[in-house]
């Protein structure tokens, strides 16, 4: 399982930041860089038991991230300040991975206790976009969204 307890970071965005408003990562929340996806073909032997299993090659790694949505900046006391800054935080979001549409960017990080690793990857996984849910309260605002690495290599 990826390390969800280290900082990410991609086209100005970081996830799990250490300080103020922030994307915070679940227990599951980084999907996609344990292993590389294999792409296998297997075809019937034909009159005899058995199959022809062809060359097998890596294909393109889906990246999925999800979490809440950490507001440190201020109290949900002070409503409209905290509406406020959730806002400020999704939309500066969503204007990051808007912006790897289409131009890869490099996804950055260092496990726990590790090395430094990285992978170009762009946005845009039909069906994975952007997601924010729930309620505008500590705890329940939650997000997802998937991003692509065309070459599964991670550095």
């Amino acid at each position: 399982m990826a390390d969800v307890c280290c900082e990410y970071s991609i086209a100005g965005l970081t996830l799990n930041n250490d300080t103020g408003d922030t994307l915070m990562l679940g227990g599951d929340g980084a999907q996609g860089l344990d292993g590389a996806p294999v792409r296998s073909q297997v075809d019937p032997k034909g009159i005899t038991s058995g199959g022809i299993v062809h060359t097998k090659f890596y294909g393109p790694r889906i990246i999925t991230f999800s979490g809440e949505v950490l507001i440190r900046s201020t109290t949900v006391e002070d409503t409209t300040a905290y509406v406020t800054a959730i806002n400020v935080l999704e939309a500066a979001t969503v204007s990051a991975l808007q912006g790897i549409l289409n131009t890869p960017s490099n996804l950055t990080w260092t496990p726990t206790g590790g090395s430094g690793h990285t992978i170009s990857v762009t946005y845009g996984v039909p069906g994975q976009e952007i997601q924010f849910t729930g309620n505008m309260l500590p705890g329940e605002r939650t997000f997802s969204f998937s991003l692509i690495a065309a070459d599964p290599t991670i550095t």
